[in-house]
């Protein structure tokens, strides 16, 4: 059948039979490999985006170690501010002492020191410490001088003073309120005072 055909006709079977086979392998093969690439590209491209992610954090990492640094002494430092006890009765002993010792570097006669009743202040445990003292008043001055300067954060809350004789401001007798904190927030224990 193929014989009986012109020569002509046999030129226009070839090149239908090339079109169809070009045809055939550019929708079968050209095509599937030209997608694969694509996502193949995608990929890599995604990988790419991934690393260059990867190392922006790496470089950062000096930032964030500087930052752990800072937060750590910002740590320390607060650690400092509060008194040393975990547990209220040892914190109000170490704020009795420490109290104590404000009173005899000022040259005050401490005449009574009465510990008070743990309160809790926004989350925060507070041991206050009532003392009454003898003292002039330039005695007393440097006393709250002291307490207020002092390293661990203390507040006075409460300051009656009372003269005991008629000469003037040399002779007072002062009662105040002095308040510290434990680092130790709110716990199950502390609820319960």
């Amino acid at each position: 059948m193929i014989d009986r055909l012109s020569p002509r006709d046999k030129k226009f079977l070839m090149a239908g039979a090339a079109a169809l086979t070009a045809y055939l392998a550019i929708v079968y093969v050209i095509q599937p490999i030209h997608r694969s690439q694509g996502v193949l590209e995608g990929k890599i491209e995604n990988k790419i985006e991934f690393i260059k992610k990867y190392y922006e954090i790496l470089n950062q990492k000096a930032y964030y170690e500087q930052q752990n640094q800072t937060n750590e002494k910002i740590q320390a430092t607060l650690n400092q501010r509060f008194l040393d006890g975990d547990k209220p009765g040892l914190a109000a002993a170490d704020l009795q002492k420490i109290i104590v010792d404000i009173a005899k570097q000022s040259s005050v006669k401490v005449d009574r020191v009465r510990i008070e009743k743990p309160k809790l202040q926004s989350g925060v445990l507070s041991v206050p410490v009532e003392i009454s003292v003898r003292s002039s008043l330039k005695d007393l001055s440097q006393m709250i001088h002291l307490i207020e300067n002092n390293q661990k954060f203390l507040v006075i809350e409460e300051l009656v003073l009372r003269t005991t004789s008629s000469k003037g401001l040399e002779n007072l007798k002062t009662r105040f309120l002095v308040t510290g904190f434990i680092k130790e927030l709110v716990s199950k224990e502390t609820k319960k005072i």
